[in-house]
């Protein structure tokens, strides 16, 4: 990659973030974990995105995020997970449902993961995108919409800065209003588990030819 293409990630990732100080609302601190909030123009739902630094390397971090069978350990509220395309390394797509409370029914989505490494600045992005017409509607189920990210930096003595960001309509009939009392709390919860997941539990790990 020449010079100028390097000078323009960077610029991208430094406009990118001074946007988002700007207009993201620190909602809580806790763990080591910073979650913000911001509603969205056009967005009945809150958008959250939640930053912590943990101790691992990139690839165990893609390992996590490959093994789609364990996300109910880590990712909040999530029943089950399922594997539904691969492509390589980059690309996955995969079908998930999320408990709902009482009296409301649980809700589906099918996610699309793009995986793209930034060599020069140590960042690997993953591109979230909900497919909500990937599968046929289940009628058991409240199909979600969304987008999102993760961006994980790679920092010295083994450590990552990890941040998680998703703007997610429920649908169905959950009042926005208590949807936005609790939207930190998938964030939280999310990295929380994820954090204890890389530096206390085992799990395969790999090597990622994408990643050098």
């Amino acid at each position: 990659m020449g010079k100028k293409t390097v000078l323009l990630a960077f610029f991208i990732f430094q406009n990118f973030f001074l946007f988002s100080q700007e207009t993201w609302d620190l909602t809580r601190v806790e763990e080591g974990i910073k979650v913000y909030t911001k509603k969205e123009e056009n967005k009945k739902f809150k958008s959250f995105k939640a930053n912590t630094v943990i101790n691992g390397s990139i690839h165990n971090f893609i390992s996590v995020l490959n093994n789609i069978e364990i996300f109910p350990k880590w990712g909040y509220n999530i029943k089950s997970a399922e594997l539904l395309e691969r492509s390589g390394d980059t690309l996955q797509v995969y079908y998930s449902i999320a408990k709902a409370p009482f009296p409301y029914k649980n809700r589906d989505g099918i996610y699309l993961n793009r995986f793209r490494w930034f060599s020069e600045i140590k960042t690997l992005m993953v591109d979230i995108e909900v497919l909500d017409d990937y599968l046929p509607i289940d009628e058991k189920y409240v199909r979600v919409k969304g987008y999102g990210y993760w961006e994980i930096k790679e920092l010295s003595n083994n450590n990552i800065n990890v941040t998680f960001s998703m703007q997610i309509d429920p649908g169905g009939s959950i009042p926005s209003w208590l949807a936005n009392m609790f939207v930190d709390d998938t964030p939280f919860k999310t990295l929380l588990s994820l954090k204890k997941l890389l530096e206390c539990e085992d799990f395969e790990k790999h090597n990622y030819k994408f990643i050098d």
